[in-house]
């Protein structure tokens, strides 16, 4: 999320988007850390409701409209 956003606090950015009212679900996948450790990582997802949403907001935002 940090490296694609630009942001430096994707769970941040995350919880900023729900307040919106986006759903944003999470699913937790087993990965290997930079330690070495066997950790849960979150990958977030767009469901279609979220999607529309961000498209109509960026449509109103390419005529000018409200952000």
């Amino acid at each position: 999320m940090d490296r694609i956003s630009g942001a430096s606090n994707g769970p941040e950015l995350i919880a900023e988007l729900r307040r919106r009212g986006l759903d944003v679900p999470c699913s937790r996948t087993p990965c290997i850390d930079k330690d070495g450790f066997e950790v849960l990582r979150g990958i977030y997802h767009l469901t279609d409701s979220d999607k529309a949403r961000l498209c109509a907001w960026l449509a109103r935002r390419a005529k000018g409209g409200r952000p």
